[in-house]
């Protein structure tokens, strides 16, 4: 990630001790957020063919859909620079700020519909987000992907990307 975030095609690139010591951070991050929705989804399993979202989880999902079909046209434009600060961007700021805490609520105090809804966004939500990320941060992804309940058991890099790829075509 630090090679790639705020390194636009054409510039030297400044990689210094602190922008290493952020992205090993945001890698913690990224096992701060996957333990979280791990242990609060324990007896839940992913279910590829969810649809019963709660009004609150669609909007979630609706803005995740679209911002992976945004980064997928921005891979296929070779703009990695911008693809890996969005993703940074909605992993830290809005996935473990605001989605995480919010859902601390909702698996305290919601409905069991509620409950259920949200496991299934933070589960979809972190196995698309691994895949997403998989590409800057391989290693990293694939150890916690290793830790995810699979069917298959496959590896991460050679899982299906988030959307197919005619949803993104122009």
């Amino acid at each position: 990630m630090g090679l790639v975030v705020g390194n636009t095609p054409g510039t030297d690139l400044s990689l210094s001790k602190d922008k290493i010591k952020g992205y090993k951070n945001f890698a913690n991050k990224l096992w701060n957020i996957t333990r979280f929705i791990l242990s609060s989804t324990e007896n839940i399993t992913l279910d590829e063919t969810f649809s019963a979202w709660s009004e609150k989880d669609a909007v979630l999902r609706k803005e995740f859909t679209d911002l992976t079909a945004e980064i997928t046209r921005e891979y296929d434009e070779y703009k990695f620079h911008i693809v890996s600060e969005k993703l940074y961007h909605y992993a830290w700021h809005a996935l473990a700020d605001v989605i995480l805490e919010d859902s601390k609520k909702v698996f305290a105090e919601g409905t069991p519909e509620e409950k259920s809804s949200r496991a299934q966004f933070l589960l979809h939500t972190l196995y698309d987000l691994l895949k997403l990320l998989h590409p800057f941060m391989p290693f990293v992804t694939e150890e916690i992907w290793g830790l995810l309940p699979h069917k298959n058991g496959r590896l991460l890099m050679v899982t299906r990307w988030p959307i197919p790829a005619k949803s993104h075509a122009k």
